[in-house]
């Protein structure tokens, strides 16, 4: 298994980023290596999605984990590996410390290693400062979220 980590401090509250975060459906805004999140309606714990990274194949993603206002966890599922994200926002005295970590594990882990983490953790530090311009910027009123759609078939779709 290999993790990488990225921390950095901003003075911008937990439930801040926790809130701007969780727009799951806004990623492509700040995240430059995503294309397009395909969601049907808000991120809740269990809820799955499908990740487009820019100029490849959708990928299977799920909501593992949400903790208000400090945690999110999703797993993106890879062929016989799985990437593993959590984004942390810890109060600290100086700020909210803001991490971001990666593990991978499975049979193929050292080739999706090579592929996808080693490139996320190289650009970690960047699209954390944009992520922090969004979520200084992001004020999406609770009341506007629309009520989930009925039930659809997921999509299916390949990966990278």
């Amino acid at each position: 298994m290999r993790r990488y980590s990225y921390e950095t401090v901003t003075n911008l509250p937990p439930e801040q980023l926790y809130r701007a975060f969780t727009d799951v459906a806004s990623w492509p805004q700040w995240d430059d290596g995503i294309e397009a999140i395909i969601l049907e309606g808000p991120a809740n714990e269990g809820s799955e999605f499908a990740l487009v990274p820019r100029g490849r194949q959708a990928v299977k993603l799920k909501v593992e984990t949400m903790v208000e206002p400090y945690r999110f966890i999703d797993v993106a599922y890879l062929p016989l590996a799985q990437m593993r994200t959590e984004h942390s926002f810890i109060p600290t005295t100086k700020g909210t410390l803001v991490r971001s970590t990666v593990e991978i594990r499975g049979l193929l882990a050292k080739f999706w290693d090579r592929t996808l983490s080693a490139t996320y953790a190289e650009s970690a530090a960047r699209q954390t400062r944009r992520f922090l311009a969004f979520a200084a910027n992001w004020n999406k009123p609770a009341a506007s979220v629309a009520p989930a759609p009925k039930k659809k078939a997921f999509p299916f779709y390949t990966v990278c």
